[in-house]
């Protein structure tokens, strides 16, 4: 299981970035995102604000932006 963070333009949807969470983070990951069900990290979720920012640490990367929606999805 792969988890990415998709960053996607406001206004045309375009898909702008797409950046892989280490696996090393599983763990963290399941508890940053609340997931208390088998399949919880399967669905795609928006970010908060906290959420983003820590994700940001854990890839070294700039997500957050304007006129940007953020979202994590699983992929097998």
């Amino acid at each position: 299981m792969k988890h990415v963070i998709e960053i996607f333009d406001t206004t045309s949807e375009e898909l702008l970035q797409s950046v892989e969470i280490p696996q090393s983070y599983s763990a963290q990951l399941a508890e940053l995102m609340g997931w208390t069900q088998p399949e919880d990290p399967y669905d795609g979720y928006d970010l908060s604000p906290e959420q983003i920012e820590t994700l940001e640490k854990w890839t070294h990367t700039t997500l957050n932006g304007d006129n940007r929606i953020i979202q994590i999805v699983c992929l097998e």
